[in-house]
Formats: C-alpha cells, structure tokens, sequence
C-alpha cells in the first residue's frame, strides 16, 4: 500500500530517498527517459507491481524549470510514460513556433501555450492539494525582491500556512500551474509570471512577486538545495543524515560546456552577449552542485567534474558520507563536419556508441538545444536518456538498502 503524504515527509519513518530533476527545457525528456529505467527497475523490485509509481518509493521530489514541471506530475502519482506523452505533445505545441525574437522586442515563445499544455495534468490542483502522493520542491526566482524561493508542501513549513492576518498569502493555496509556470520562465523563451503575494483584509491584493526561471540562481541543478530541505532545522523536514539514512538520485538533461569563438562573441550585440553569459553562468552552478554533492558522499559511479580534479572517486571531505549520492546524465559531444565528401569519418564517439549507431553532426549538435521541440530531435533525446539510464540503474542502484520495506518482506 503506498506511504501517505505523512509517512513520507516524517523524520521518524525510517530512509528518506530524494529525487533532484535539473531544468534544461525540452531536454527534459532525456531526464525522462533515465527515469523511465529507474522506474521500471523499482517496478521489478516491487514484483511487477503495475500501481508502482516514483512516488511510491521518493520521499522527496524536487525540480526547476522543466524539473519543476516533471517533478509536480511525478509528485501527483504520474508514471513517467505518462509524463512523457505530456512531453511529446508539449514539444512541438509549445516550441513549435517562435512568437518573437527572444533578446530585444519580445519573448520568443508564447507562455499561454505552455500553460494550457500543463493544465491537462495539473488543472486548478493547488500545493496544498491532497492529489500530491509525496513530498514536492518548486525552485523559482523572485526577480523583484532578488530572493531565491523554494516552495513546498510540507505543513509544517512557516510560509505553507501561516496565521491569521499575517497579510501572506499561504503557499499551500498556490496553484501548481502557476508555481511551475514561475519556475519555467527562462528569460528570453518565456515571459516573467507574476503572482499576487500579500493581501489586504478584505483579500485584495496588495502586492505581486514577478518570477522568472529558478535556473537565475543556483538552483538550476537543485541538488544542494534539496539537501538543505531535509537537513537545515528551518525547513522543518529534520530528516537524519548518512549514507543509510539519507539518498539522492540527481538528473541532469544532458551536460555539453557552452563555448562561443571569442571574436564572434565580441560582434554580438549585448543582448546576446548576456544570453551567452548566463547559460555559462547556470552551467557553472550547475558543475558546482555536482562536485558539492559528491564531497559529502561517495557514489558509485561519481561524475567528472573537470580535468583538474577528474571524477573526485574516494573523495569525501566530511569523512563519513552525509548521503547515498548518485548524479545520473550523459555528456551531449559533438563532432565535426567533414569539410568534404571525400573525407573519412571521425571516429564514433562515447555518445554514439552508447546508441549503437553513427548520428550526423547537425543532429548531435541540436540535442543540447532546449527549444528544439521537433518530434525526430525529442524521440532522440528520450532514446539518449534511456541509454544513459542503463548505464546507472540496475540491480545494484539504487542501493537495496533502500527498498521498500515491503519489498523485502514479500
């Protein structure tokens, strides 16, 4: 029988598992086809359960921007292929056509169709709702007053559902559309969502927060913060930490470094210039996590941060790891174009033998892409995460320590 939201959220019911979904667009279907592997793993350890959900087994689940809308849907009880076909429509009605020129005039695409496509899955359903089967993170950025938020629905939280007159209000009456909806906002993809904040006595209201992609943060890779969720007194969760006590499945949507030739980056107007600087910006703080995460822990299969440090196996600076870590992604590579016909072709690369077969280079390079919502390049990326996945989930991850209690016993 599946935990109640209780079961899940209290310290005193045994390990906690967290689940950490990056945000990168459309990409977000390459984290789901890592997940469809994790999920159809834990499904054979449950015995084949068909009810078998996330939810089920993750205490926990947390995600910005695209991560924020898989996490909400996977929260609700979702399976991931169901969330895939979410996708799949999403895809091409959302990015399908560009409304303006993303830098200077006007937001390249159209919000109001991301918030339709949305509604079929989490229609007026607010964070307080009982629909949600586990616990639920939300990161977005307050633009306005500068301030990261992270919003979730644990009761015990002090914004969740705080007194009479306070003239806050309470983050459980928030609508999940509109909370993803503010973690979604990428600038320059999306309009910025603004959302009544504070009201007066007579319920009017008094002031709007304007939020923008919590990617404007650190918070683009949320692991770190979900980790702070289960372990800073503030937050209420009060989970203990340690490698049996404590897991994190962190999912990427593919890594590739952002390069730009430096003298073409020097023509561009500034506009585009910032755009280059921040997606440098959230990949960095995105690395930055990673390399945290598995200095408080020990992975099996850890992530290379860079070539000063390599993969930072068998480094854990706390001594005893605080967690069970494992960052799950896959490296997007490209390769070059043959300048002639005549050339010989470069030698397949990890990517491409993972997959099993040779891709051309204008494909391979369109898969970092996080508004290509074209049916080929998103039936690829769900191909490329459940390769990833393989390479991660199996038997021996996630850790046995962790199933269900029930698992063991049947």
């Amino acid at each position: 029988m599946p935990k109640t939201l209780f079961e899940h959220l209290s310290p005193d019911t045994g390990a906690k598992r967290i689940l950490a979904l990056d945000g990168g667009g459309v990409k977000g279907i390459l984290t789901l086809g890592m997940l469809k592997v994790l999920e159809d793993e834990l499904r054979r350890r449950a015995g084949g359960d068909a009810a078998f959900r996330l939810s089920d087994y993750y205490d926990l689940i947390g995600g910005t921007s695209t991560g924020a809308i898989i996490s909400t849907a996977l929260a609700l009880g979702l399976t991931v292929e169901e969330v895939i076909e979410l996708y799949q429509r999403l895809g091409p009605e959302v990015f399908g056509r560009t409304a303006g020129d993303g830098v200077f005039l006007q937001a390249k695409f159209d919000s109001k169709k991301l918030r339709r496509a949305l509604h079929s899955v989490l229609s007026t359903k607010t964070l307080g709702s009982q629909d949600l089967r586990t616990g639920l993170a939300i990161h977005a950025k307050r633009i306005d007053t500068g301030s990261a938020w992270v919003v979730t629905n644990h009761p015990l939280g002090i914004f969740y559902d705080p007194t009479d007159g306070s003239g806050v209000f309470p983050n459980k009456r928030y609508r999940l559309v509109d909370l993803v909806l503010a973690s979604a906002a990428a600038p320059t993809f999306f309009d910025e969502i603004v959302i009544d904040i504070e009201f007066d006595e007579k319920r009017r209201p008094i002031q709007k927060g304007f939020f923008v992609d919590g990617a404007v943060s650190a918070n683009n890779n949320p692991s770190m913060q979900l980790f702070m969720l289960a372990l800073e007194p503030s937050y209420k969760f009060g989970w203990k930490a340690g490698a049996d006590n404590l897991m994190m499945t962190s999912c990427g949507t593919g890594s590739r470094r952002p390069t730009v030739d430096g003298k073409a980056f020097q023509g561009l107007p500034p506009g585009l210039r910032g755009v280059h600087a921040l997606r440098a910006m959230v990949y960095d703080t995105q690395v930055q996590g990673i390399m945290m995460m598995q200095a408080f822990s020990s992975p099996k299969k850890p992530w290379r941060i860079n070539s000063e440090i390599g993969d930072m196996a068998g480094v854990c600076i706390t001594g005893e790891p605080l967690l069970d870590y494992q960052r799950m992604d896959v490296v997007l590579e490209t390769k070059p174009k043959p300048k002639r016909r005549t050339d010989p072709a470069p030698p397949m690369t990890t990517l491409e033998r993972m997959l099993g077969r040779e891709l051309d280079a204008d494909t391979m390079n369109a898969l970092d892409l996080m508004d290509n919502g074209k049916k080929e390049n998103m039936q690829l990326l769900l191909e490329v995460g459940m390769a990833a996945g393989r390479t991660f989930v199996d038997a021996t991850y996630p850790d046995p320590t962790f199933d269900l209690p029930e698992w063991r016993s049947a």
